[in-house]
């Protein structure tokens, strides 16, 4: 290795060293600045895209600002119909369907089953009994006669206060006599359906 002497007088070598340390300080403030130039660009077109999003929000809010006012008018009405519907469901009361009802009875009947009377209720406090007497030949006719009228969805808590052993026409038979809640029927207008 060999060591080099430089014979330059102090004042250029100062001068060479100053040059250089310039150049570097050069160096540092165009790259600081080139930084800086990609930071001011990101930040200009990050801000011309929220301004554009936040214009094209603006028009749509008013779109929908539009639409709702629109809408007023009806949401208005949809209010006065339901409130007519509530009167007139209130007006009318929860009657049970009594075509249905009594199909539905008479389907759950065998044709050996014998009718002497049949009476259904219904007030106003949405109460309602039902009661049907009649006879037929067996315990077992009874018993399944019994089990298709508790299927009924208009009924509930059926049940029979009589099941005697009597005679009709001089043949055996058995004397029923079945009791049953009636439940409410539905509203005259269901507001899932629309109306009735």
């Amino acid at each position: 290795m060999q060591n080099y002497v430089s014979l330059l007088p102090p004042e250029i070598k100062k001068k060479r060293l100053d040059e250089k340390k310039q150049a570097r300080l050069i160096r540092v403030a165009l790259v600081v600045f080139v930084v800086l130039l990609a930071v001011y660009a990101f930040l200009l077109v990050s801000s011309l895209f929220a301004r554009s999003e936040l214009q094209s929000l603006r028009q749509e809010r008013e779109t929908v600002e539009d639409q709702a006012a629109e809408l007023a008018e009806y949401e208005e009405l949809y209010e006065q119909m339901s409130e007519a519907e509530g009167l007139v469901n209130a007006a009318m009361g929860r009657a049970p369907k009594w075509g249905e009802f009594l199909g539905d009875i008479g389907r759950a009947l065998d044709p050996d089953i014998a009718l002497l009377d049949v009476s259904a209720a219904y007030n106003d406090e949405e109460e309602g009994s039902f009661n049907m007497r009649g006879w037929t030949y067996t315990h077992s006719n009874v018993a399944d006669m019994l089990d298709r009228v508790d299927t009924l969805e208009q009924l509930e808590d059926v049940r029979t206060s009589l099941s005697a052993e009597t005679a009709v026409d001089e043949r055996d038979a058995v004397e029923f006599d079945v009791n049953a809640d009636i439940l409410p029927g539905p509203e005259f207008f269901d507001p899932e359906e629309g109306g009735n």
